[in-house]
């Protein structure tokens, strides 16, 4: 029980110092689950669907990093290597889907 209550109160003290401009997000290039989402879409959608569907997440993901408190241009570049990394998910897809099966 007094090791609970400590922790809750180291808890307490370190949220308390915390302010937004110290808390940085996730960058979502890393998110890998979001990566591989997206990318799992795209390869499905062809031409002006997988362009639309493209610009849609694209805003919805730049709103969502500027309502987290960073400014419009630092949240441009981090949708730009989001898209970079499903770019590169998407080819790694490609590679190890036409690479031959080998038994012993």
């Amino acid at each position: 029980m007094i090791v609970q209550q400590w922790l809750i109160r180291c808890v307490s003290l370190m949220v308390q110092d915390m302010s937004p401009d110290k808390v940085r997000a996730f960058p979502i290039d890393r998110q890998i689950f979001l990566v591989r989402e997206v990318a799992a879409t795209l390869d499905t959608l062809h031409g002006d669907t997988a362009t639309s569907f493209w610009r849609s997440k694209a805003s919805e993901l730049l709103d969502l990093i500027v309502g987290s408190g960073r400014d419009r241009a630092a949240a441009s570049d981090e949708v730009r290597r989001f898209f970079l990394a499903v770019q590169m998910e998407m080819s790694a897809g490609l590679v190890a889907s036409s690479a031959p099966v080998l038994s012993a």
